[in-house]
């Protein structure tokens, strides 16, 4: 099996319902904005808890951020559902205790054969999900030795639920690691929006997620390291990376790996175990081997380390996501004659008198002598009286080569290889009905 890169992005969150405000659920997801919509009934899939009526819709309060992989993230998330029987929180600093359930019925085996066959395993309940101890035991599992170390950050959504976060981190004496990222995004906060089709009866009911407009601007792809990649790339190629910035011994970009400095007026290469040795010399607690945070050696900016790690794992290990990540959009040119642009004004001054079916008529006529030529992005210099526009290739119109007029029943549909196999990838997890093993 191939090793992945790093994810662009996965999250654990905590939803609240808006119309009680007494319903909570954690989950994970790669995209907040694609989940929280499947939890309100938006589109296809959603947990099972989250799918009764009497609960949407449903608010994403915060996320937790900047995890390794997606299986770091189910073991966060699984921790923060099951509070009460974690093993990553140690029973004297546990602050919810379980409790076990009533008693089980007898089975057969143990009427007919003895005690010896009772069930040994008792099953705990588990206790009610609550805003306090959700954020409480979010507080405590942040300063765990399991996820302590972890380059992690809390994003809040709701203003409501920061207040709470902060009452409740100026109460309780231990505090996070230094360093340690919190964001407050509500101040963007839009009003819910309201469906113009449903009955003014229905309108309270069925408000979208105010929150949503939030999550639409945070970047869950690949797209932010693209000029951190394109100059690690371009140092490579140029052979400007030739030694270590810390022990100054050769460093071969083809095999070695290696780190760049995301400053763009930097050049500094590292090996990793010499950055990682440099940025942890002076750390405390002393003792790890990964740091969490560090300062370039030549421009003295700080960095995250997994920010660096994460564009070293995509340009080693991305293969068709670096591909379609570093594609470049194809170029189109448009020479528009006079004639052309005549005979649009013209058209613009008594469109309004055309009748409707006279549509194609007026196609015909805005593009009867415009010419379409598709270059590469590497031509020459486009002479006087040409432009050049950018195209998607998703988006590109296919053309007549004998009118030049697109033709709307033809569809660019790529064929797929015959016997290529898909990958399975697993991106939403649904706990509800786990249990903690012994």
């Amino acid at each position: 099996m191939d090793p992945k890169p790093i994810p662009a992005f996965y999250c654990c969150y905590l939803l609240r319902s808006t119309d009680k405000g007494r319903s909570f659920y954690i989950g994970s997801t790669p995209n907040p904005r694609r989940r929280l919509a499947q939890h309100n009934g938006k589109t296809n899939g959603g947990a099972f808890r989250t799918r009764r009526d009497i609960h949407r819709p449903w608010d994403m309060t915060c996320i937790v951020t900047g995890f390794p992989s997606n299986i770091a993230a189910l073991q966060f998330e699984w921790a923060w559902q099951n509070f009460h029987t974690t093993k990553k929180i140690p029973d004297d600093q546990r602050l919810n205790k379980p409790k076990e359930a009533g008693k089980r019925k007898e089975s057969n085996l143990s009427r007919t054969h003895g005690k010896k066959y009772e069930k040994k395993r008792k099953k705990l309940n588990r206790p009610q999900l609550t805003l306090k101890n959700s954020l409480s035991n979010l507080h405590l599992l942040l300063r765990v030795p399991s996820f302590n170390r972890w380059p992690l950050a809390v994003r809040f959504l709701c203003d409501d639920v920061y207040t709470a976060w902060q009452k409740y981190s100026k109460e309780n004496d231990s505090k996070l690691r230094d360093g340690f990222r919190v964001f407050c995004d509500f101040d963007d906060l839009a009003e819910p929006k309201v469906n113009p089709k449903l009955p003014a009866s229905a309108v309270g009911e069925k408000k979208e997620s105010p929150t949503m407009a939030i999550l639409e601007k945070i970047n869950v792809t690949y797209s932010g390291l693209k000029p951190h990649i394109a100059k690690s790339l371009a140092l490579a190629a140029e052979k400007r990376i030739q030694h270590c910035s810390i022990c100054q011994n050769l460093l071969d970009p083809e095999t070695s790996m290696f780190l760049v400095c995301p400053s763009e007026q930097c050049s500094a290469a590292y090996h990793m175990a010499c950055l990682a040795r440099k940025w942890t010399e002076n750390q405390q607690p002393p003792g790890f081997l990964l740091p969490v945070s560090g300062s370039c050696v030549q421009c003295s900016r700080k960095h995250q380390w997994i920010d660096l790690v994460k564009e070293m794992s995509i340009r080693q290990r991305g293969g068709k996501d670096l591909a379609k990540l570093m594609k470049e959009p194809r170029k189109r040119k448009c020479r528009v004659t006079e004639k052309s642009t005549s005979s649009k004004d013209a058209s613009t001054n008594d469109r309004a008198d055309r009748p409707l079916n006279d549509l194609q008529v007026i196609l015909e006529d805005s593009l009867m002598d415009v010419d379409f030529l598709v270059t590469d992005a590497n031509d020459d210099p486009l002479p006087e009286g040409w432009q050049e526009l950018v195209d998607d290739d998703d988006n590109m119109s296919v053309t007549s080569t004998e009118s030049g007029i697109p033709n709307r029943n033809a569809s660019p549909v790529r064929s797929k290889r015959q016997g290529q196999k898909l990958e399975i990838v697993i991106e939403d997890s649904e706990w509800d009905s786990a249990e903690a093993l012994d």
